[in-house]
């Protein structure tokens, strides 16, 4: 089963043409393949060699247009399908009469050709009328004349069974096909969307929240944290303009990028971190209340203290000052954070440092 996976699969030579038309011929001549083995072997089960004059040639013949797919020649295939198909319809028609059923295989044309690349849809709507057109023509023809050749009701009867599970086999196999094709296509986009919207809500410095991110992920806690307390925060790194102007925006980059590190991991059991605007970043706890809220603060403020920071050579001391408030839920967000504001700029008349509720 892995080998013959691998060679339906196999990628064409060409490496500015796709695979996909390729296999999808494949599988459609594969499926003709197996059809044309089976009648055969039908045939000679009941002593009938009269069909065997169209089995065996045409069984070679698919496989001929089967081969082309591997040598660059995968447009000249899909005509050989086309052409060859409706050659044995209408061979077998002649001969046979209309109740074989093969004319039922100008149908799973329609369908082939509908997913091959070569032609614009205004040309398959065009095919296809015909192909249609060209059935009604052998149905009136079988109405006005006899087969040439009657065969036994029990081949008959084969004919069909075969024609139906053959038919049904190979629409199978491109229902899975393309069906495949569209959930790998979905899982990219999704993917895709994903990332953009990361992206979108990212601040590519820190790759903390960004302002927009974290004003909608805060009105998604806020709506459902039911009775459970909500806290803001806002903190600010204390002289940052010091770094910049002393050792260059470089070492300001540095600085922040590792305390989002920091804050990161310590607001993990409590919520959410944004950077907020420049040196400034905005802390949300849901779940806590006021106090629990300024104890996870006051361990940040002493981790920020202590973080090894190196820049060039030098070891930099950082502190942060934070202004926090609790939540009101029947209020718009924006005046928690202009309170937390407010207890911030307290905090840095006082001295900096420190954490103010």
């Amino acid at each position: 089963m892995t080998t013959i996976k691998a060679i339906i699969f196999r990628d064409v030579k060409n490496e500015n043409e796709s695979s996909k038309p390729a296999i999808e011929i494949r599988l459609a001549v594969l499926g003709m393949m197996g059809y044309f083995l089976f009648m055969a072997a039908g045939e000679l089960w009941n002593r009938d060699d009269q069909m065997l004059v169209i089995t065996v040639p045409c069984l070679l013949l698919y496989g001929a247009v089967f081969l082309l797919t591997y040598y660059e020649r995968v447009m000249l295939a899909a005509y050989g399908l086309n052409l060859l198909t409706i050659f044995w319809i209408i061979i077998c028609v002649y001969y046979f009469g209309w109740d074989l059923g093969v004319q039922q295989y100008l149908f799973l044309l329609i369908l082939i050709d509908f997913f091959l690349p070569y032609w614009c849809l205004g040309a398959k709507l065009f095919y296809a009328g015909m192909v249609c057109l060209f059935r009604v023509l052998l149905f009136f023809y079988c109405q006005v004349s006899a087969p040439r050749i009657v065969v036994s009701e029990g081949i008959a009867s084969y004919y069909h069974v075969v024609n139906t599970v053959s038919i049904y086999i190979t629409i199978c196999m491109y229902g899975c096909l393309i069906s495949s094709n569209f959930l790998v296509i979905e899982k990219k986009l999704i993917e895709t969307n994903k990332k953009l919207l990361r992206q979108a809500g990212t601040d590519p410095l820190t790759q903390l929240m960004n302002r927009m991110r974290m004003l909608e992920y805060a009105s998604e806690q806020m709506a459902r944290a039911g009775s459970q307390g909500m806290c803001v925060a806002i903190g600010d790194i204390d002289h940052f303009k010091h770094f910049n102007d002393t050792y260059g925006h470089e070492c300001g980059d540095a600085v922040l990028k590792t305390l989002s590190e920091l804050f990161q991991q310590a607001m993990q059991p409590y919520g959410a971190v944004a950077r907020w605007g420049g040196e400034e970043f905005l802390f949300l706890f849901k779940g806590c209340d006021e106090n629990e809220a300024y104890q996870s603060l006051l361990k940040l403020r002493e981790e920020i203290q202590n973080a090894q920071i190196v820049y060039n050579g030098r070891h930099l001391q950082v502190t942060m000052t934070f202004g926090l408030s609790k939540i009101d839920l029947s209020k718009p967000l924006d005046e928690s954070i202009r309170e937390a504001d407010k207890l911030l700029y307290e905090g840095k008349a006082k001295g900096r440092d420190q954490v103010v509720w």
